[in-house]
Formats: structure tokens, C-alpha cells, sequence
């Protein structure tokens, strides 16, 4: 089912989740007094599953960005205040818009694999035998309950297409929840790693999966 997304009217304010100082940063207005802290850089480096179950191949494989909503297609990290209305935690951020940073991550968890001939961005040249296409649907924190450790929710579509006839050869969902351990920051991100690296490490092992016409073994 798909989520729709409102925002609160464009204002600066600052939101504690229970007793814990965990701030929210909400739509930027203009400020008065000094100026927000520079954003900490968290990294995405999840652990990927193992694929022992698939198979070798011989095909080449281009990964796509996944097409994400507005809301997620930033680098900041998000988190559900409330059904359908979502917000980011203050002066936190990724690497980079998460898109890309999923992107990265998956042409690295095809190469962990060691399953596949290549794999690669449409920039790198791969002369391909099928094109790997997601859909980011949720990668948000969110409270089930107050005053406790927020809990990852993570969710993306794939769709596996012949990279000239652009025929349709599956498509899956993979998700996952997963509980930080904490509520910081830290185990915060630590929690989307987890989730974000099963999740990826399902849509992998889907891939690799026969039948794939002549180009699996």
C-alpha cells in the first residue's frame, strides 16, 4: 500500500522524543539567534546475508538508483512522527541523498556475493544482460511506543528487466523491522544498517535466482 506524506506549516522548531534529547529538525524556516550545529555524517555500512543458495551466473547486471518519494530522496534521516506525517532528526544526515547511497550499496552487495560475472551503475561501461530496477516505499524510524528506542522500518520493489527487450523477468518485495537497540543516534543508525542490509541481501539472493533464460547456469 502506498504511504502518502504531509508536513506540519514551514516553521523552525525543535522536538524532544520522551525524557531522551533526541531532537527533530522540521521544514527550514528562517532563524533567529545563532545558527544550527553543523549535521553529523552517519554511514550506511549494513552487513550483507548470505546467498548460498543461489546460483552462479554469467550475465552482467546494471543497478539503478532506486526512484524514492520526495520525503526520502534526501540525505537526511527520516523518522514517522505520526501515520503520514513525517519528520527528520536535527543536525543528522547520510552520506549522500539516500537513493545513491542504497544504489552503492547494492552494486556492493552483488560483488560480496561473488555470484555474478559484473556488476555495476549504467556509468560503468557494463555491457548488460539484464537491468535492476527498485522502488524505496519506507526506510523511516518510527516510536510504537513512547520514551523507548525507536524501531527501522525499511521497504523497496524490484524488478528485474532484459536489458534490450526490457521484458519483464520478476519482480519481488523485500522487508524489514528492525528495533535500535537505543535512543541515539548511534543505535539508531546502526538499526537502519541492519535493516537496510537484509533487505538488500533478500533482493540479491531473488536476483541470482533461475530461471533466467540462457544466461543462468
Amino acid at each position: 500500500m502506498t504511504m502518502t506524506f504531509s508536513f506540519a506549516a514551514p516553521s523552525r522548531r525543535t522536538v524532544l522524543i520522551g525524557t531522551g534529547a533526541l531532537a527533530l529538525g522540521g521544514c527550514a524556516g528562517n532563524l533567529i539567534g545563532p545558527p544550527s550545529p553543523a549535521p553529523q555524517i552517519y554511514t550506511l555500512d549494513p552487513p550483507f546475508g548470505a546467498v548460498a543458495d543461489a546460483p552462479n551466473v554469467d550475465w552482467q547486471l546494471v543497478v539503478t538508483a532506486p526512484v524514492a518519494p520526495a520525503v526520502l530522496d534526501t540525505s537526511r534521516i527520516a523518522l514517522e512522527r505520526a501515520p503520514n506525517l513525517m519528520d527528520y532528526y536535527a543536525n543528522a544526515q547520510w552520506t549522500d541523498r539516500l537513493p545513491l547511497v542504497l544504489q552503492s550499496l547494492m552494486v556492493q552487495a552483488f560483488e560480496a556475493s561473488g555470484r555474478i560475472r559484473a556488476v555495476g551503475r549504467a556509468t560503468a561501461g557494463i555491457r548488460a544482460d539484464y537491468v535492476l530496477e527498485t522502488e524505496l516505499r519506507n526506510f523511516e524510524a518510527y516510536y510504537a511506543v513512547p520514551d523507548t528506542a525507536p524501531k527501522i522500518r525499511v521497504r523497496m520493489t524490484a524488478r528485474l528487466l532484459g536489458a534490450l527487450n526490457r521484458e519483464i523477468a520478476g519482480i519481488t518485495e523485500a522487508s524489514q523491522e528492525v528495533p535500535a537497540a537505543a535512543n541515539d543516534m548511534t543505535n539508531i543508525t546502526a538499526a537502519f544498517a541492519r535493516a537496510s542490509g537484509a533487505m538488500i541481501s533478500q533482493i540479491v539472493s531473488w536476483s541470482l535466482q533461475p530461471p533466467r533464460g540462457k544466461h543462468a547456469r
